[in-house]
């Protein structure tokens, strides 16, 4: 695993920021955003938008925000080594009250992949790593144990074997938390 702060530069940065943040930007609802383990459904909903969705050929859907997610991708395989992006997503969750909330632990997919998180927006919502690792989806929630959380910082990206079991917060401080969720081979 491997957290780096102001991955981007500014002059891109800021210009990706506003767009996905600009009420013309798409989001579509999602009724659970983090997995089917999200048994709470009246409050483990979010809102998302595919980018590159998990289809062959994998491309990317045309948005107002591709062009600047197109250059994050690039940079992150120079940096990493990898070779495709097999899905993207935009994730934005929402206020729901000062309540904590932590989203059903998931991996994003089966199979051998690595896993980013691209944080827009920075709030007191984490992203929790666990121990645990699995390649199908299965989950016994009652054995999972931290590996670390990731604090939500503008600019802040944290990548990992995508077959470590993760989960989302929501956030309590701000209005709404954003992230570009990306999975590579």
């Amino acid at each position: 695993m491997k957290v780096i702060d102001n991955f981007l530069p500014q002059e891109l940065f800021d210009p990706l920021k506003e767009i996905v943040n600009s009420e013309n930007h798409p989001w579509f609802f999602v009724p659970q955003i983090s997995s089917v383990h999200d048994k709470d459904y009246k409050r483990h909903y979010g809102f998302s938008c595919n980018v590159v969705k998990y289809e062959r050929p994998f491309k990317y859907e045309r948005l107002p925000c591709t062009s600047l997610i197109y250059a994050l991708h690039q940079k992150i395989k120079d940096e990493f080594g990898f070779k495709e992006v097999i899905r993207c997503r935009l994730d934005m969750t929402t206020y729901r009250g000062e309540e904590e909330i932590t989203f059903g632990p998931h991996i994003d997919m089966s199979g051998e992949d690595h896993t980013s998180i691209f944080y827009l927006t920075e709030c007191n919502a984490p992203t929790i790593i666990y121990n645990e690792k699995t390649q199908d989806e299965v989950i016994n929630l009652e054995e999972l144990t931290i590996l670390k959380k990731i604090d939500a910082r503008e600019n802040r990206i944290v990548v990992f074997d995508g077959s470590h079991i993760h989960s989302g917060m929501c956030a309590t401080d701000v209005s709404h938390r954003i992230l570009i969720n990306t999975n590579f081979i």
